[in-house]
């Protein structure tokens, strides 16, 4: 049995560079850098990719941790959080868009994040996966329909899980894996085990994990002059309630029938519940209604096979794909809220599910004669049912959004060439992606099918064997959920006497998106003043129109019975009645301009190593919803959800061969480029800095299969509330948090 604990490492966290299964080095301490960032069978290497991506292997997210991939995921220049500061409530962002505007995929297979153009559907993430079962974590920032379809504007985040031969490092054996982490500041601990065995004729990996997260301890702020009581008092938490947990069970196995025929297949299992939270996941709901809660719960099967046909033969590598996926999500409110001394029960269940079912089919050819030259083709085909019904004990049983189903066929050719002794990488491609939604429940809508086109091209020059130029254009797309066509639902309002409600929108338009990107690469390695320097910088341009939300739209009826724009009240404004509805509905809304600029640095001398990722974006938009007025405000201004200016500096020090030690800033700018009506209402976060500590020890002789880290998170214990659009009221981020793991591979 090989004694062995994960691939070698890259180095700091978040360096550049990526890991397969195929490929080799020499070099100690170093992994190969070919990453696939052109769809499922094309790979380039990550310094010539035309394109903005980070690629984490296996050691660098070890480093970090964390039971949660958020938590790692958010240090990546331009990825953010969005959602609670709940463990397992927050989802990643990617240049400020999130839900269904990124994509996120588990070894190929899509793990879908639905929303209604609002929220999310279920407040629990949907990535339901621990850390450590992954090998490889590839974030594509920037519009990439082209090799997944709709769904990508905002960019793709790829996971690749372990096999054994990651275990075993390529060699024949059975071994086992077992891992504790415990962290102070969530009171969590995961455990978690595998068991793996490879042979000439298979690799197996049966991963297993269970994470249990409590109370959560925050750092309160100190404020004393604020105007109201409920929001110094939820300023002033240093700590959050909480009870979640989440469970893991996958299966991985590839049987290699004989040198070109392989099959893979896979078994995927998790478990999320989050219990006795505030309504909404809101510390100040808490604290207002305290005899009100709410429990959570997400759970996802997944099941895949792949059939592999890879002769030796340069016209034929051949993938077959076939796909199952059931999520279901619950949540159940308890308890009630007083008006004067009138009790309102609230208690009532909310439960969907989502099932997907696809087919894929892709073929690589290779057409190198006098210049390399390979094309992917690919033909998807996937189909979702989803339903949603609701519980009250006013109301009984009802749905928002009905039965409905979705069908997506799609359809890719990529051409990758390297021209002129490959001093120029040229990737282009077109996708046509048809779609088509439809409801059982508002059957007076004709069906929603429509179809886009999709395409990219990619240019990388290389001027010298150490300098890279990049250029790159790309469109990519968004058709409307099903959610967000056929959602119907009516509430007495907040605000006096209206109602609020939301009405099905069958004729919602696709969000279209052009993204151009351009920048420089340097890369040295084995330098008189260091061993490696690879220094990328991207300039991106990105213009979303159609962008679809929930804009309140508030009205009256007049003597004809039509809709005419009213006041929000309580009196007549300049004559205009005031408005007796206000409408919710998902709507395209106008146009999303973002600009910015990413760079990531990786600097190796010796025993020492360093990394530097830095990302800046401004948003702006066209056609803003003014929640406050109910109105939509067409002029231009400042988007409320671009994330902050964020500056990563990672440093490792291999003190010993079997010791290092590790130090990391985050430093985030204030995030106050909002409008005025944010601004007014306490919105936007100051600039804040975050001190990071690790520790790794591998353990010799008899005890080499030992593995112990440690780390202390925010070390100075800093109170900061997380962009975009954060609240100064906000309860903060997580405080100080003490780490420790434990791992052996026998």
């Amino acid at each position: 049995m090989k004694l062995t604990l994960c691939a070698l490492s890259v180095g700091v966290f978040g360096a550049l560079n990526a890991t397969t299964t195929h490929a080799q080095t020499t070099k100690p301490n170093q992994i190969d850098d070919v990453i696939e960032v052109h769809g499922h069978k094309l790979s380039v290497i990550n310094k010539d990719a035309a394109g903005s991506i980070t690629a984490m292997d296996s050691e660098a997210m070890a480093r970090r941790q964390q039971a949660e991939l958020t938590q790692i995921l958010r240090e990546i220049p331009s990825v953010e959080l969005s959602g609670s500061v709940t463990p397992l409530a927050a989802q990643p962002s990617i240049r400020g868009l999130y839900g269904e505007r990124i994509h996120v995929s588990v070894d190929n297979v899509k793990r879908k994040i639905e929303s209604d153009g609002n929220e999310n559907l279920s407040a629990i993430n949907s990535l339901g996966i621990d850390p450590s079962q992954l090998k490889q974590v590839q974030v594509l920032r920037g519009a990439d329909s082209l090799t997944v379809g709709s769904g990508a504007i905002g960019g793709s985040i790829r996971l690749v899980t372990k096999d054994a031969s990651d275990y075993l490092n390529g060699e024949s054996g059975v071994g086992s894996q077992v891992m504790v982490t415990h962290q102070s500041n969530s009171n969590s601990t995961l455990i978690s085990g595998s068991l793996f065995t490879l042979s000439d004729d298979m690799d197996t990996v049966l991963h297993v994990s269970r994470v249990t997260f409590s109370d959560i301890d925050v750092v309160g702020s100190n404020l004393q002059d604020t105007e109201e009581q409920e929001i110094n008092e939820v300023a002033k938490l240093d700590k959050i309630k909480n009870d979640s947990e989440r469970k893991n069970v996958a299966l991985k196995n590839t049987w290699f029938i004989s040198k070109a025929h392989s099959v893979q297949s896979k078994v995927d299992w998790s478990e999320s519940r989050s219990d006795d939270q505030p309504y909404n996941l809101n510390a100040s709901y808490g604290l207002a209604y305290p005899a009100l809660s709410q429990d959570f719960s997400n759970d996802y099967l997944e099941v895949t096979t792949t059939y592999v046909y890879q002769p030796d033969n340069r016209y034929i590598d051949f993938d077959a794909q076939l796909v199952y996926s059931d999520k279901d999500y619950a949540k159940q409110t308890f308890g009630y809220i007083m008006r004067g001394e009138r009790k309102i029960d609230f208690s009532g269940t909310k439960q969907g599910s989502t099932k997907r079912y696809g087919a894929r089919l892709a073929n690589l050819f290779e057409l190198s004669d006098e210049f390399d030259h390979q094309i992917a083709v690919e033909l998807n085909y996937d189909y979702e049912e989803f339903s949603q019904s609701e519980f009250s004990p006013d109301e009984g049983m009802s749905t928002k959004y009905g039965d409905s189903d979705a069908q997506n066929l799609s359809f890719s050719v990529i051409d990758q060439v390297s021209l002129f002794d490959d001093k120029l990488l040229v990737t282009a491609g077109l996708r046509l992606d048809s779609y088509k939604r439809s409801s059982d429940i508002y059957t007076q809508f004709d069906d929603h099918d429509d179809s886009e086109l999709s395409n990219e091209l990619g240019l990388t020059f290389k001027i010298s064997d150490n300098i890279n130029l990049y250029a790159k254009y790309s469109e990519a797309f968004r058709a409307p959920s099903v959610q967000e066509l056929y959602k119907k639902d009516e509430w007495r309002c907040h605000i006096g006497g209206k109602f609020c409600y939301y009405e099905p929108q069958p004729n919602l338009k696709p969000e279209e998106s052009e993204n151009l990107e351009g920048g420089f690469g340097v890369f040295w390695d084995e330098m008189s003043w260091g061993d490696k320097f690879e220094l990328k910088v991207i300039h991106f341009d990105n213009e979303i129109v159609n962008f679809i939300d929930n804009v309140p739209f508030m009205y009256y009826y007049d003597d004809n019975g039509d809709k005419q724009q009213g006041s929000p009240g309580p009196e007549p404004t300049n004559g205009v009645p005031v408005a007796t509805h206000r409408d919710y509905s998902a709507k395209n809304i106008g146009k999303l301009v973002s600009r910015g600029w990413e760079l990531e640095m990786h600097y190796e001398l010796g025993k020492f190593a360093s990394y530097v990722g830095y990302s800046t974006i401004n948003m702006d938009a066209y056609g803003v919803p003014n929640f406050f007025l109910g109105s939509v405000e067409t002029n231009k201004q400042a988007y409320s959800e671009a994330p902050a200016d964020k500056l990563n500096v990672s440093l490792q020090y291999h003190v010993f061969d079997n010791f290092d030690f590790g130090l990391q800033m985050l430093a985030y700018r204030s995030q106050k480029r909002l409008t005025d009506v944010y601004l007014s209402r306490g919105y936007g976060t100051d600039s804040y800095q975050l001190f990071n500590l690790t520790t790794k020890y591998q353990g010799i002789g008899s005890l080499s299969g030992l593995l112990v880290r440690a780390g202390i998170d925010n070390l100075t214990d800093e109170r900061y509330v997380r962009a975009p659009a954060g609240e100064a009221i906000d309860p903060s981020e997580l405080g100080r948090n003490y780490k420790l793991t434990l791992s052996y591979t026998f």
